[in-house]
């Protein structure tokens, strides 16, 4: 799943993926066109061109904007992807998604909302998946 510790070459510029440690709390948004991962915990907003990986240990509060997201730790409040969302078996999604595509593994748990980023019309579902 797209994480990796090489940097990517874009527009001429290197990019370095950010990672948000194990022990790590980060209050307040982070901003970054390179990929996102968490193994730590945020309490603020994150926003990548890129991909977000919640890692198993990894726990955030507010509202992610990406292109693709996985959530195998905890995510709390609103997720925003114009490409995938994907909840692993280990991960936990309390709140609103908006994606093109939701994917929940099975052992997942979402609680919440989904609505379909495509502009075609709204779909609204509420489950959890144990």
């Amino acid at each position: 799943m797209g994480f990796s510790s090489k940097s990517k070459l874009q527009r001429g510029a290197v990019l370095t993926d950010t990672l948000i440690g194990e022990g790590s709390v980060l209050e307040g948004s982070c901003i970054s066109e390179a990929d996102i991962r968490v193994e730590g915990e945020v309490n603020g907003d994150l926003r990548t061109s890129g991909e977000v990986v919640i890692g198993e240990k990894g726990s955030v509060r507010s509202e992610i904007q990406a292109r693709d997201v996985t959530i195998a730790g905890r995510m709390e409040g609103t997720v925003r992807a114009t490409g995938v969302v994907r909840i692993t078996p280990s991960g936990r999604l309390t709140g609103m998604v908006e994606a093109s595509s939701l994917i929940i593994e099975k052992g997942a748990v979402f609680q919440g909302t989904s609505r379909m980023a495509d502009g075609s019309e709204d779909r609204i579902l509420s489950c959890v998946v144990v």
